[in-house]
Formats: structure tokens, C-alpha cells, sequence
């Protein structure tokens, strides 16, 4: 194990990420939590499994990065070993204080046993419900969950949880452009938006069926994400079929994969977020309040634990076209509801979402170092 050092200096600590780019909820997590660390108590180093758009912003940051490749599971008994030396001579040379695993999917990965026996504690991060975790998750000393949900509906039940809700990045938001004109709409209309995986779990067909009950002429509904081929992907929306089930409606329109999600946050005048499964928390949401943007979002999973019902947003139960028409209605209607819904949303991610559970973050990693 690293030579002991003194309390006062940061502590090292490896994030293991499973991708090079803000690609899915989990990498921006992991990637804004970097990016607000301080790094007088905690100095990262970062191992990714590839070469990626990240890897500039991090070296700018002065953030160290390695290209790690994957994790390495068993197969070959000397290709096991060997990484598994790989990983002791790197914990060694870094004299690395704990390890951060952004994900749970590994099976039995050599670079985690080596730590493990190197007794360098392991934190590792649940993003989603984890109730049949891989066998190394129980080498953690601990286990960081996004919400009261997922902690709640995990396991094992042995590691300790730490519910650390998911921090935002101001910044990224705050620099958003409002690309209103440049989609062709002008300030008299109302755009209400969509983000997200284009999947039946997500609530596509809610969006699209609450759209056709809400008869406002100067109402525009849009979606924006990615459209699999649902041949591949069990229910997903291919664009042929999620233009079909547009029916004609001229005010229903699909943008594709936006690269700038927060621009399209900017623009909107209000979220909705329908989610027919249970939502680890969704990010989401945080992000339209980072915009002071209003949502209408399902009453699912973690959702409850950002979205005040009546305060930043409405909540509705899940597949209540009838009740999501009806507060996104009232929303249209009323200018003033979605300014003071905007800036409450803004208010609450400001306060308990953005630096709080970084310096969580911080202290339950300083406090692994304590407990070795």
C-alpha cells in the first residue's frame, strides 16, 4: 500500500470512467464532479478506457488522465496477473489514497482485486438500481448512491450506502445559447421540449399524446435525442416510426441528437419529463432548473427527491396523459407561473445541487483515506 502522508495533503484518488466524452447521465456526473473538485483536498487522476473529446478539457484543467483501456476480467491466467500487477505498480507509483469506480458492471476486473488486496479502499458509484451487483462490488468500502431511490433498492446490504445527489455545473448552463430563432421559431410561441433517450421507457408516446390534447396554435413540441433502429433496440423509435406517430402534427418535431443539449434547455419554456420507468433521480430535471426552465415530470423513482410538485414544476403520475396535458396547459397559459417555477427551479439546484454534493463527494473520500 502507498506510503502514509500527512491529513493536510490532497489525496490521490483514481476515477475509473467508463467513457471519454459527456456521453449518458453517468459520464456527466463523474466529469462536472471533476470539474468542481477542490483540489486542495482531493487530486484526481483520471482512467479512461479510451482517447476521447475529454481528454483535452482535462489536460487544460490540469487534470491527470491516462488512457487505461478496460477493466480487465477473467480469462487468460497470465493476462490476469499481469494487469493486476499494472494496476499495484500505478497504486504504488501515485501513492493513490482510494479508488472511484463510475460504474457496476464489472464482473471480477484484476485492476480492482489488486487495490483491494493492496488495501486501498474502493468507492464505487451507483448511477441506476443495482440489486444484482457483480461479485466485486463487495470489495467496496462503500457505495455512493444518486438518490434515497437507488440506495433504497440496492445492494448488497452489507457495503454502506452514501446518498450524493448529483451535482450540476453552472457554468455549462449558464453559457447556454437560446437557439429559439435559429430553429425557425419566434417569441410569441411556447416551446415545450423533450430530452432524452427516444425510448417507450421514457415516455415518447405520453409526450406526443399529451401534444395532441393541448389545441394551442402557438404551442411547438420537441424531442430531442437519439433514434435507434427498434429492431435493435426493444422500444425504441426509429425516425420513420416516430414521424408516424407524429400523425401530421405540423407542431410535433423530432431535432435528432443535440450535441448542446443546454441550448435546447435554454430555448424551452418548459420540460417534460415522462418517464414510465423508475428514474434513478433524473438529471434532467436538474438541468432545466439550471436553465430556469419549469418542468412536468412523472412522480417516478428519484424524481420527487428535485421536483417540488407546485413549486419548480408539477408532478403527475406515471402514464396520466390527462394530468401531464393538464399542467403542461396550464404552464402555456401562464407566463408568469413558468418565470417563478424557472427561477425556483434555478433556486434549488443552486442550493442543494450544485458545490453540496461535490463537497460530499470530497469528505466521504477523505474520510476512506482516515479509515485505512
Amino acid at each position: 500500500m502507498p506510503l502514509p502522508r500527512s491529513d493536510k495533503t490532497p489525496a490521490t484518488v483514481a476515477f475509473f470512467t467508463g467513457s471519454a466524452g459527456d456521453w449518458g447521465g453517468a459520464s456527466r456526473v463523474l466529469f462536472a464532479n471533476l470539474r468542481l473538485l477542490d483540489r486542495d483536498r482531493i487530486e484526481p487522476i483520471v482512467l479512461l478506457p479510451c482517447n476521447g473529446p475529454i481528454v483535452p478539457e482535462l489536460r487544460a484543467r490540469g487534470i491527470a488522465c491516462e488512457i487505461w483501456g478496460g477493466l480487465t476480467e477473467p480469462g487468460q491466467p497470465l493476462g490476469y496477473l499481469k494487469a493486476m500487477l499494472r494496476m499495484a505498480r500505478f497504486l504504488w507509483r501515485h501513492r493513490v489514497d482510494a479508488i472511484h469506480v463510475n460504474h457496476s458492471n464489472s464482473w471480477r476486473p484484476a485492476e480492482l482485486l489488486a487495490a483491494w488486496l493492496m488495501r486501498v479502499p474502493i468507492l464505487t458509484h451507483y448511477h441506476t438500481v443495482n440489486d444484482a451487483p457483480a461479485p466485486f462490488v463487495a470489495l467496496s468500502k462503500g457505495i455512493v448512491a444518486v438518490s434515497h431511490y437507488v440506495a433504497q433498492h440496492s445492494r448488497p446490504d452489507h457495503v454502506p450506502k452514501h446518498v450524493i445527489h448529483n451535482p450540476v455545473d453552472l457554468a455549462r448552463f449558464d453559457a447556454a445559447r437560446d437557439i429559439r430563432a435559429e430553429l425557425g421559431y419566434g417569441p410569441g410561441e411556447v416551446l415545450v421540449s423533450f430530452l432524452g433517450q427516444v425510448r417507450e421507457i421514457k415516455g415518447v408516446s405520453d409526450f406526443i399524446a399529451m401534444a395532441k390534447r393541448l389545441p394551442h396554435p402557438h404551442a411547438r413540441f420537441l424531442i430531442a435525442g437519439e433514434c435507434r433502429d427498434p429492431e435493435k433496440f426493444t422500444g425504441s423509435y426509429s425516425e420513420a416510426s416516430l414521424a408516424a406517430a407524429f400523425g401530421g402534427d405540423t407542431r410535433l418535431r423530432y431535432l435528432g441528437y443535440l450535441d448542446r443539449v443546454e441550448d435546447l434547455y435554454r430555448a424551452s419554456d418548459v420540460v417534460v419529463v415522462p418517464s414510465r420507468w423508475q428514474e434513478p433521480l433524473g438529471l434532467i430535471n436538474l438541468e432545466a432548473g439550471a436553465c430556469r426552465t419549469p418542468v412536468v415530470a412523472t412522480r417516478s423513482g428519484g424524481i420527487p427527491e428535485i421536483v417540488v410538485d407546485g413549486e419548480n414544476g408539477f408532478l403527475v403520475d406515471i402514464g396520466d396523459v390527462a394530468a401531464l396535458a393538464n399542467r403542461v396547459q396550464r404552464l402555456i397559459d401562464d407566463g408568469a407561473l413558468r418565470a417563478r417555477m424557472g427561477e425556483a427551479g434555478r433556486a434549488r439546484v443552486e442550493a442543494e445541487f450544485t458545490t453540496k454534493p461535490v463537497r460530499e463527494l470530497e469528505k466521504l473520500l477523505l474520510s476512506l483515506r482516515t479509515d485505512k
